[in-house]
């Protein structure tokens, strides 16, 4: 673009207003020309809530003792399974002889072992904001489902 001498005309569309069009939207007049994160955080702000004021915070999760203590408990559980199935894997040996047999007992050797804090693991994963007596269910569930059997008959027997 050639540069002239002319006086700029105030009222003549120039390139700064085309890009700006360029980077709207239809309708932004009617939301006010505000993009939705930013729309959202004003909304909050004006209804009056103070952790809307700063975007970088995070939303507090609900505390509840009851919940807290669940947690401790089955981890403490969780801790017993897994001591349980390193104890089982000593106690047990594999009766096969070929190398695949012995390879696929050891897997599962380690599979058992591991079970315990994996099921943990993925119950605090994917109940973060689920309710109390839903996180305790799927605890309870895993206990029951991955209890260390040859130690637990050694033990009763």
């Amino acid at each position: 673009m050639a540069r002239t001498s002319e006086p700029i005309d105030p009222d003549a569309e120039t390139e700064i207003d085309a890009d700006d069009d360029a980077l709207s939207w239809a309708g932004d007049d009617l939301r006010g020309g505000i993009d939705p994160l930013t729309r959202n955080r004003v909304n909050a702000s004006r209804d009056g809530d103070p952790a809307a004021s700063d975007p970088d915070a995070a939303p507090e999760p609900p505390r509840s003792l009851a919940r807290t203590a669940a947690t401790v408990l089955f981890a403490v559980l969780y801790l017993a399974v897994v001591v349980g199935w390193i104890l089982s894997a000593q106690i047990t040996g594999s009766p096969a002889t070929d190398v695949f047999s012995q390879v696929a007992w050891q897997f599962g050797e380690f599979v058992a072992i591991v079970s315990g804090a994996l099921w943990y693991l993925t119950v605090l994963t994917l109940t973060p904001d689920s309710r109390t007596r839903v996180r305790v269910g799927w605890f309870a569930l895993g206990v029951g489902v991955l209890v260390p059997w040859p130690v637990l008959l050694a033990v009763l027997s």
